[in-house]
């Protein structure tokens, strides 16, 4: 499992995976996201690339997504394939985290959502 990790201007991480989302991929990828978990606070995490997604694949996502809630942070799952998103909503994934076709609609609706906080804090 190959991880990109790319900041934007409006200060969005993106995460971009790249491969099999597997016991080896969760493997390889849970320390780094357990850090952005921790201190980013609106996240994009690009599953386009990735074609298999497995139960501790999941796992990671939901952890990461939690950590992020409770402090919160906002989180985005663009692009996921047809079996990669069929399993995200199978396990309910998708009730506590926004799925979205592409990246760019994911940062778009995460900088509406924290700017509309924003908004009520005032």
């Amino acid at each position: 499992m190959e991880m990109k990790v790319t900041e934007t201007a409006e200060g969005v991480t993106h995460v971009a995976l790249d491969g099999r989302f597997d016991i080896a991929g969760a493997q390889a990828v849970d320390g780094p996201f357990v850090e952005l978990a921790e201190k980013a606070n609106l996240l994009v995490i690009d599953l386009s690339k990735v074609n298999f997604l497995a139960s501790l694949g999941v796992r990671t996502l939901m952890v990461t997504a939690r950590t992020m809630i409770r402090r919160g942070g906002y989180i985005a799952v663009a692009g996921a394939e047809e079996g990669v998103e069929k399993v995200l909503r199978l396990t309910g994934f998708d009730e506590l985290v926004g799925l979205y076709p592409d990246s760019g609609a994911a940062e778009h609706a995460l900088l509406e959502r924290a700017k509309e906080y924003a908004n009520r804090k005032a």
